[in-house]
């Protein structure tokens, strides 16, 4: 049995704008504002060129921008300035959905704010606040009718910054608004003018390189989300003409409704990690992924700010493993053509990108992509021809460097579950057999004892290597005898001991050094 003994107050308290502040900066929250003003636009009917203009007074620290949108409607002032209300209905294809944005954006900027609106030819309206009003627990602003502005305008005027607005942020916001509003700006949907400056657009899909056999590759696909929605995903990958170390500009590049969400992602979560396409690298830094999705906007795969992924998104997930298998594909392409890049790659500026269809997200299979091209020596060939020195004057180095190229081999294939576990057992078989080849091929005379006893435990030999090889210091052994215990658990225990792939990198490093250590042996930058 329950009875009724009240009511609880749920409504929200001023401190969600207070809290924010310290999230935004001047790019995001300027964009905040066109995204308000995109939004009213295509409300609107898209029946004219969308104009923003955005001005900067580093003197006066003031900030102002006005678009040409359409303007609010008294009665529509309230999704302006309430936290959770939005004009937008969530099935529009449209930006903003939260209904936070311009109200967080301003708050986070300025410590005065006054926003003028026009709707149409109608009246103009005002609404002015302060910190004092965020002090406050009261709601309700005051609404003026005030003097007339440009037809179908809004303005929102801020003063007293919260932050320095200085010479250098005026280019970066620029650079900021020309890659992120790009699609709109090429397809001269709007206009943006940051002073007397107009915002160019900064396209990432340009560039693309055609060598033969490896064009970019473009899947298209549909889905259909749990409330019904209908999302189109466009995933295109392939290199670009030039690689860019030092800018970043590679990775995946993900857009929502033709807005530039997330920029050059260089994360696990796309791909870039050991046993995929590796960690970012300049050898890869030709590799680039555009995604494309389009829907409602209540199924985009955005944070609330638009300014990042949300990655356990249910549309996301539908499609990473494509976008992982492309970008893993591509880095392959790029780290074997990276020696030839002007004769196989980069004069390659023309071409058609090769187009792949299928039913929905579940159908996608990428076992259409080409295989790699085989890099001019592979891997274990120039392991060998690193080392012939070496296996010709100590014949027993062979069987070490071979395994420690099954090692790599291993651990690069993702389909194998335990790949981790067998790459563990044979990098420490690996170091006890040389240990004894060093034992038995490289030392005159033992120091801890005859060679037959010491061969026969594990710990004896250890130390007749400590002996022999001091300079390693004590931190190798440590990590000798944290992965020799974890050897043991694996076979010995029944309690399944987990391997990380970070674990199995140091395991090999560790290996590696000894390895050169007491036989001189090398290896080349392919490992793992």
């Amino acid at each position: 049995m329950r009875t009724l003994s009240g009511r609880v107050d749920a409504r929200p308290s001023k401190a969600i704008f207070r809290s924010i502040i310290a999230d935004y900066d001047l790019n995001r929250a300027i964009c905040e504002l066109v995204d308000n003003a995109l939004d009213i636009w295509h409300r609107g009917g898209e029946s004219h060129q969308l104009a923003v203009a955005v001005s900067l007074d580093t003197t006066q620290r003031t900030i102002c921008v006005t678009d040409n949108a359409g303007g609010v409607k008294r009665e529509e002032l309230r999704f302006v300035f309430g936290p959770g209300l939005t004009g937008n209905r969530p099935t529009d294809k449209v930006i903003g959905i939260f209904g936070v944005g311009t109200m967080r954006a301003v708050v986070a900027l300025a410590q005065h704010v006054r926003v003028r609106s026009r709707h149409a030819s109608s009246l103009t309206h005002e609404v002015e606040f302060d910190d004092a009003w965020l002090a406050t627990d009261e709601w309700d602003l005051d609404l003026y009718d005030t003097d007339s502005i440009a037809a179908s305008t809004t303005s929102i005027e801020m003063d007293r910054l919260r932050f320095a607005l200085t010479d250098d942020l005026v280019p970066q916001l620029i650079e900021h608004l020309s890659a992120v509003y790009a699609r709109f700006l090429a397809a001269g949907r709007i206009g943006i003018k940051v002073g007397n400056d107009p915002v160019k657009p900064t396209c990432f899909d340009s560039d693309w390189a055609f060598p033969p056999g490896y064009p970019p590759q473009e899947i298209c696909t549909s889905l259909k989300t749990r409330d019904g929605d209908s999302v189109d995903c466009r995933i295109t990958s392939g290199l670009t003409q030039e690689s860019s170390p030092a800018t970043g500009e590679y990775g995946v590049y993900v857009y929502c409704n033709d807005r530039l969400i997330a920029r050059a992602l260089k994360s696990m979560e796309v791909g870039f990690a050991s046993g995929l396409a590796g960690k970012p690298h300049p050898k890869i830094a030709s590799v680039r992924t555009i995604v494309e999705v389009s829907g409602p906007a209540r199924a985009m795969p955005w944070n609330s700010s638009k300014s990042g992924i949300n990655f356990s998104h249910p549309v996301f997930s539908a499609i990473q493993k494509p976008i992982i298998d492309l970008v893993t594909h591509y880095a392959s392409i790029a780290r074997a053509l990276i020696g030839d890049w002007p004769d196989k790659v980069a004069c390659y500026t023309t071409g058609t990108i090769q187009e792949h269809n299928f039913r929905d997200a579940e159908a996608i299979d990428t076992r259409f992509l080409p295989d790699p091209p085989r890099s001019r020596f592979d891997y274990g060939e120039r392991l060998s021809k690193l080392n012939r020195k070496v296996h010709l004057n100590k014949p027993w180095t062979r069987g070490l460097t071979g395994n420690m190229y099954a090692v790599d081999f291993i651990f690069k294939r993702r389909s194998l579950d335990q790949k981790n576990r067998v790459c563990l057992i044979l990098l420490d078989s690996i170091l006890e057999i040389a240990f004894k080849d060093y034992l038995v091929n490289e030392v005159v005379q033992p120091k801890t004892g005859k060679l037959d006893d010491i061969l026969r435990q594990r710990a004896l030999v250890e130390r007749e290597i400590q002996q022999h090889l001091p300079h390693l210091g004590a931190d190798m052994w440590k990590k000798i005898a944290y992965f020799y215990k974890l050897r043991c658990k694996l076979i010995h225990e029944r309690a399944d001991a987990h391997v990380t792939d970070d674990e199995i990198e140091e395991q090999r490093s560790v290996v590696e050094r000894l390895l050169k250590a007491m036989f001189g042996l090398r290896f080349g930058a392919n490992s793992l």
